[in-house]
């Protein structure tokens, strides 16, 4: 490098972009986090459904009237 002012100035560059990166990938991982956590919640409102479903189901049959 041919002046200190110079690598400073590169140096500052190289260390906004390091850290901008890291915010970046800080921001990527939250993003993963709340999409894991919407997939379990519909994984668990899904399973919750199907089995309400099945005991709809089940209750139905117990109403009705044998018919021949």
């Amino acid at each position: 490098m041919s002046d200190p002012h110079e690598r400073d100035r590169t140096m500052a560059k190289e260390k906004e972009e390091s850290e901008e990166a890291e915010g970046e990938e800080e921001v990527e991982q939250q993003r993963e986090e709340e999409l894991e956590d919407e997939t379990k919640v519909e994984n668990d409102q899904a399973r919750e459904d199907a089995a309400a479903d099945e005991q709809n189901v089940d209750n139905h049959r117990d109403e009705e009237p044998f018919q021949s």
